[in-house]
This record gives C-alpha cells, sequence and structure tokens, in this order.
C-alpha cells in the first residue's frame, strides 16, 4: 500500500510521530507531498525511508512542510490532484489540519480519492474533536514560560505579568494552559470580563502573591483578525491605570508550534493513527478521526468538519470557573 501524507496550515510538534505510526501500522510506504494544498498542486513530493521515520519520530525538525491557500481550488485542479495521485499509484491520502484543511479533503474525496484526515493544529479548535495533534505540546510551551516568569516574580515581587498566546477565535489554548500552569487569569473570547472586576482581582492576589500572571488570548479583543498581535497592548492601556502597577508583557506567537514532543503528544498521535489504519483496513473511506470526550478516537464523516469555540458547557470552563481564573 502507498499513503500520502499532507499537512496543512500551521504547522506543529508531533505530526512526524502521527507519520510514523501510519506506516508502522499500515507496513505502508509513505508518500510526503510539502506546501500543503498548493504543494499537491503543484505535485511536491518525496519518498521518506522507514529508517528516517523512526529516527525523526519524536524530534522536534519537520520531516515535511506546510502551507496554505487563501482561496477555493476550482474543479480542475481537485481533478489535477486526483489524476497525480493516481499516477503515483496512491491508495490514500491522508492530511492533518484545521477545519478548512479538512474542508477540501472532503471536496477532494468526490473526485474519487480515498480521503482520511485528522486534526492538527495548536488551537485545538476543530469540531466534535476534544484533542488536536500539536495541543499538548503547545501548552508546555506555556507552561515553561509561566514558570520562568513566577521565579523572576518571586526575585524581584510585585509584578504582573501578561502573556498573550495564539488561538484565534478560540480560547481553547488559553484556557488549558491556564489550568495546567496555575496561571492566575484567562482572559478568552468566550469569556469577557469587565476591566473594573479584573483590575480587582489583580489587586487582590498581589495581596498574597509574589507576581501575577495572566494569559490573554490573541483574540480577546474585538479589533483581532487574522495575524493580528497586540491584544496585550490594549488589556495593559487600560489596566495599569487601575491597578496602579506597571504590567510586563510577553507574546509567545510561533515559537509554541515547537518543542519536543511530550508524552501525550507522542500517545494522542498513536491512537489517532491506529484508528486511521483501522478504518483504511476495514474498507472505510473518506473520514476524519477525532478524539471524542472519553479520549477515543472515532470517525465520522469529513463533511461534518468546522471550527469550534470554548465549550461553555465543559469540564474545563467550570474547572477554570472553580479556579477564579475566568
Amino acid at each position: 500500500m502507498r499513503i500520502g501524507m499532507v499537512i496543512s496550515g500551521g504547522d506543529v510538534t508531533g505530526i512526524n510521530n502521527f507519520v510514523f505510526q501510519i506506516s508502522r501500522l499500515a507496513q505502508a510506504e509513505i508518500v510526503l507531498f510539502n506546501g500543503g494544498i498548493p504543494g499537491l498542486l503543484q505535485n511536491n513530493h518525496q519518498a521518506i525511508s522507514a529508517r528516517d521515520l523512526v529516527d525523526f519520530s519524536v524530534a522536534a525538525i519537520p520531516i515535511m512542510s506546510s502551507g496554505r491557500t487563501h482561496r477555493k481550488l476550482m474543479g480542475s485542479e481537485y481533478e489535477t490532484i486526483a489524476k497525480q495521485l493516481k499516477t503515483l499509484h496512491i491508495d490514500v491520502l491522508i492530511m492533518a489540519g484545521g477545519d478548512g484543511s479538512l474542508q477540501f479533503l472532503n471536496n477532494l474525496s468526490e473526485y474519487g480519492v480515498n480521503c482520511f484526515g485528522v486534526g492538527m493544529t495548536i488551537d485545538n479548535d476543530v469540531y466534535g474533536s476534544d484533542y488536536t495533534i500539536g495541543f499538548s505540546t503547545a501548552c508546555e510551551q506555556v507552561i515553561k514560560e509561566v514558570g520562568k516568569l513566577r521565579n523572576t516574580g518571586r526575585a524581584l515581587p510585585g509584578r504582573v505579568f501578561m502573556v498573550e498566546l495564539l488561538g484565534g477565535y478560540c480560547g481553547e489554548l488559553t484556557l488549558q494552559s491556564a489550568i495546567k500552569s496555575n496561571a492566575d487569569f484567562a482572559l478568552i473570547p468566550e469569556c469577557q470580563q469587565s476591566l473594573s472586576e479584573l483590575a480587582h482581582k489583580i489587586s487582590a492576589r498581589l495581596e498574597t502573591q509574589n507576581s501575577v500572571v495572566i494569559l490573554c488570548s490573541e483574540g480577546y479583543t474585538k479589533e483581532y483578525s487574522p495575524g493580528f498581535q497586540g491584544a496585550i497592548d490594549t488589556m495593559i492601556k487600560q489596566l495599569e491605570p487601575k491597578i496602579g502597577v506597571r504590567i510586563r508583557k510577553s507574546i509567545i506567537g510561533y515559537s509554541l508550534r515547537n518543542g519536543d514532543p511530550t508524552c501525550e503528544e507522542i500517545y494522542q498521535g498513536t491512537i489517532m493513527a491506529g484508528e486511521v489504519v483501522r478504518c483504511i483496513q476495514s474498507g472505510m473511506r473518506n473520514k476524519a478521526i477525532i478524539i471524542n470526550s472519553s479520549n477515543k478516537p472515532i470517525p465520522i464523516d469529513l463533511i461534518s468538519m468546522q471550527k469550534r469555540l470554548v465549550d461553555t458547557e465543559g469540564h474545563h470552563y467550570k474547572l477554570a470557573k472553580q479556579l477564579n481564573i475566568i
């Protein structure tokens, strides 16, 4: 069996392991397509040996490049991709990416290509899935940053830190990172706080702690649009006069996409790969694999894929409320 692999959108750590597990579990030859959807169209492919897949499986260095497209492909372009895959004797095409990438797969499947998709985004905002590849490692990067800020806050008490994170319109990365790193507050688009209330909470924490650490989603303020960074500049300008303390800022941007993959990252990618291979071997076609609330990988129709926001009735949101993080 020959399996084509392509990643689309923002790159993440952990995808190497997913590709390795697909190759190992399916006993398949892997063909990598570099450059995302445009790379598929350009037929930009390369082979990779089983030897290299093993060596790079838990490495942060990517074995393939991603890419983006800002337009919808025409029918003739889907036909071109389908013909190229057939010429390469690709039996199955697997794509990892966000909701837009998986919607592309649904369209491509109508041209006779057997397509499988998995969520791959540090934003963890794929509808129906509790986990996407790259999310755990991104959270780990935040934990390390918060730990450093706590240390410097202990060396010079009385500091307030605000850290802006990626995440787009979804606050999942900020919310879960705040819980896991013991940050004091999470500012997420799905739960807006009044400035006066937030200022009061910050001042109260400073009375009992050496430092206050606030995680702010890049999409928290109304000025956000894709690519914008600087939500914390708006928040700091409004908050500082109310608390009377200078707020130190940090923006953790694209470095969140990399780092040594966590054990959880390896595990989640492995169970996703196992379910993809099971579906292929059982004769299923054109599915996306998601991780449900019971941490089980299940197949759903590709057409179901879309973005999601933080579930305000979900466990993490309720826990953050209980911890007074939001």
